[in-house]
């Protein structure tokens, strides 16, 4: 449990509960319920007019949320899998559109349903880790816009984590999928479909000294999750790391 107080906003209570169960054979089943308070930023409220457009609302109201979520999940020698449903309500979301010049404004409801899965595994000495969600986020305000899609929420998204190690090598690779989004309340903005693959290397050459390098959008891909604005192309980077024993 927990109490916020705000000196602009007034006080707002939020809490969690979860419980869970364990059966034979590694099975667990789980549910829990909790609620949220996000309150608005110092530029959500107050940033500066740019070139003497408005660029902040200060009557932007707190975001406050309620999510329930399901579950079911296995572990066995080495591979395990976990299934979960949720649901969130939201009254009040902080949004930004391109029809309003992306200035704050509240969404009076909204409501997200999913399912997210789970699975993982060694195979051939390769650890696999995978997940997918499948979610609806919906406008639930009872304006024009009710049942459109949340700005910037994909209803598909997926993962595959690849690694492995050889001795003091190590490599491995993330593929990651997102379905089609819109960038507005109204859904006239629609931002594609995307994928991505990492790949990344690293080596121990002494007990507390390890060189990584990755590269990131191998395939140098195009794409946006913000309308106007495409997100990096290919890009890479070489780190050295000390990490000293504990004792």
């Amino acid at each position: 449990a927990r109490r916020n107080h705000s000196s602009q906003f007034g006080d707002h209570a939020t809490g969690a509960i979860a419980w869970g169960y364990a059966f034979d054979h590694g099975l667990r089943l789980s549910a829990s319920y909790g609620s949220a308070f996000h309150a608005p930023t110092f530029n959500d409220l107050y940033f500066p007019p740019f070139y003497g457009t408005p660029s902040a609302n200060p009557l932007v109201k707190p975001e406050t949320s309620r999510s329930g979520e399901l579950g079911v999940q296995q572990q066995l020698g080495g591979w395990h899998w976990a299934l979960n449903a949720y649901q969130t309500r939201i009254d009040q979301m902080i949004v930004l559109d391109p029809a309003r010049n992306y200035v704050p404004f509240n969404l009076s409801r909204a409501r997200i349903h999913g399912l997210e899965g789970q699975f993982g595994a060694t195979l051939a000495g390769w650890q696999v880790q995978s997940y997918l969600t499948l979610q609806q986020p919906k406008n639930d305000d009872n304006s024009a816009n009710n049942g459109h899609w949340l700005p910037r929420r994909p209803e598909r998204t997926a993962r595959i984590d690849l690694d492995r190690r050889f001795g003091d090598f190590g490599i491995g690779g993330t593929w990651y999928a997102a379905g089609h989004s819109y960038d507005d309340v109204a859904n006239q903005h629609r931002l594609a479909g995307y994928t991505t693959l990492a790949l990344r290397t690293s080596w121990q050459f002494a007990p507390a000294w390890q060189l990584e390098a990755s590269l990131a959008n191998a395939f140098d891909h195009r794409y946006e999750t913000a309308y106007y604005f495409n997100q990096p192309g290919r890009t890479w980077s070489l780190t050295l790391r000390y990490r000293p024993a504990q004792h």
